[in-house]
């Protein structure tokens, strides 16, 4: 069987060292094998004692990575520290491992001091082509999600976002929101929300996840939002783009917006990934 393969770039930071938490566990779930990479970036760093001594820094850190996935009997296919720019090296790691998923660890997203991701995990979420988790959490949780939210509009990576989060909701014995948002006052578009929302809720039913469902008027982002207050989530789990080539631009800016400011890990799900998601047994 061909395994997964998930990359975890890391900076030594406590989002970072989170992440790699999520990371083995979601590798232990759907049998995967990590690759832990740190990424000199020669734009801060440019003489050469810099770069020597972040390189020292870097694989001391990846080294400590891969401790990690052994000690959980994690494979790992590559553990490197490489000199560049971090959003170039992650995005040409993920293509020549074939990488299925990007684990980044996310900047806070208190809204009260307006953080956001940085910088480059918004770059590798728009670039990488593959499934990409921001993780948000604290260092002492190992309940990991209990409250998964799942928005969809009937799309294509809607769809392969919902199979994701009834698999990740059914291995963490999570409870699932699915939520549609519609433009105010508009009847047909109440009409496919509740189809749409219906057939999420079947599927996530049928491999015995607790489901509820929600459908809120108003600006698809904003609403997103409220509702990961609202159900109190720990992930959500949304498709990169919509329906349609106008609704493509407008779901890749929605993804992206609540991927750069939600107060929960966000695992943003590209259909261009188009593995069989399963687990494996306990």
């Amino acid at each position: 069987m061909v395994k997964f393969q998930f990359l975890i770039p890391v900076d030594g930071s406590d989002y970072s060292e989170v992440a790699i938490k999520h990371a083995i566990r979601m590798a232990e779930m759907y049998n995967a094998e990590i690759s832990p990479i740190y990424v000199v970036d020669n734009r801060v760093y440019r003489d050469e004692e810099s770069i020597k001594e972040q390189t020292a820094i870097g694989q001391s850190l990846v080294d400590a990575a891969r401790d990690q996935c052994n000690d959980h009997g994690i494979g790992v296919l590559e553990a490197k520290v490489m000199t560049g720019s971090p959003y170039n090296e992650i995005v040409r790691a993920q293509k020549d491992i074939d990488v299925s998923l990007i684990i980044l660890g996310a900047c806070g997203a208190d809204r009260t001091e307006g953080e956001t991701i940085g910088s480059t995990a918004e770059r590798v979420l728009r670039g990488a082509r593959c499934h990409v988790l921001l993780v948000r959490d604290r260092l002492e949780n190992d309940d990991f999600y209990k409250n998964i939210l799942i928005p969809s509009d009937g799309s294509i990576d809607a769809e392969y976002a919902a199979t994701f989060a009834a698999s990740i909701a059914h291995r963490h014995h999570a409870n699932l929101t699915v939520c549609s948002m519609i433009p105010t006052g508009s009847k047909k578009a109440m009409a496919e929300a509740e189809q749409i929302t219906g057939d999420v809720v079947s599927l996530c039913k049928a491999k015995g996840v607790k489901t509820d469902s929600l459908i809120w008027e108003g600006k698809p982002a904003v609403e997103i939002l409220k509702a990961i207050d609202t159900a109190k989530t720990d992930l959500a789990v949304i498709g990169y783009t919509g329906k349609g080539k106008v609704s493509r631009w407008i779901l890749g800016s929605v993804s992206e917006r609540v991927a750069r400011t939600a107060p929960c890990s966000v695992f943003v799900v590209k259909s261009i990934r188009a593995e069989r998601v399963y687990s494996v047994s306990r």
